[in-house]
């Protein structure tokens, strides 16, 4: 069915606006738990698996990774004040690139994307911190091979999957003005001295010019 769509002078455009009202109404307006948060886990994984990657990109040790379906964590023991920085930063921002990146591949050589997903989240089964988390990310693998087996409507699915995480990222944030105690917002506050409202929305603009990066690259494929 997409491939007729795309067919089409504006098929394209078409699938990305359906796939973003599509997640949209995934995310507000379905009264259904299972539909809501479906792929959650996904999302979870990308933020937190952010977190776990600047862990170990700035030298510092990974020492565990919880995920549950709607939340997750990471325990590290981190030294420096720059590095607590980038990681404590990297969640929110990470999950956005990363659909951003889920999108853009999938449009173009979704076989990479779907090798590199796969091998970023088994290799935090090294970190795994209980059964579920493991249950958790084998869910999340799971996922990923799907799309692999699924051959074009896998790559469909990824575009709608990339679609799902940047826009999780976006309104995510908007959650943390209820929350002054806890959070990457307010543990930067103390980092660096701004106020927590700063990371927030420039967590925000993160996901919104994630967005438009994508929608433009699907203007651009569309011209081809």
């Amino acid at each position: 069915m997409f491939k007729r769509i795309q067919q089409h002078a504006k098929g394209d455009l078409f699938i990305f606006l359906l796939f973003a009202f599509l997640a949209l109404w995934m995310h507000h307006f379905s009264h259904s738990a299972i539909l809501s948060y479906s792929l959650k886990p996904v999302e979870v994984f990308l933020h937190e698996g952010s977190h776990a990657l600047a862990t170990l990109l700035t030298g510092n040790h990974l020492q565990s990774l919880h995920l549950a379906w709607r939340e997750g964590h990471v325990i590290s023991a981190v030294s420096g004040r720059i590095g607590q920085i980038i990681i404590a930063f990297s969640g929110y921002a990470g999950a956005s690139l990363w659909g951003l990146l889920i999108y853009a591949t999938s449009i173009n050589a979704s076989k990479g994307i779907k090798v590199v997903l796969i091998a970023f989240s088994a290799f935090f089964f090294l970190y795994i911190d209980s059964l579920t988390t493991g249950l958790i990310l084998s869910f999340v693998i799971g996922v990923f091979v799907v799309s692999w087996y699924l051959g074009k409507a896998g790559s469909y699915f990824l575009r709608f999957l990339g679609i799902f995480v940047m826009l999780n990222s976006i309104y995510s944030p908007t959650y943390l003005w209820s929350y002054d105690q806890t959070g990457d917002h307010v543990s930067l506050s103390k980092l660096t001295f701004l106020p927590s409202f700063v990371f927030i929305l420039i967590w925000l603009g993160i996901g919104l010019y994630c967005f438009k990066l994508a929608y433009n690259i699907t203007l651009k494929k569309q011209q081809q």
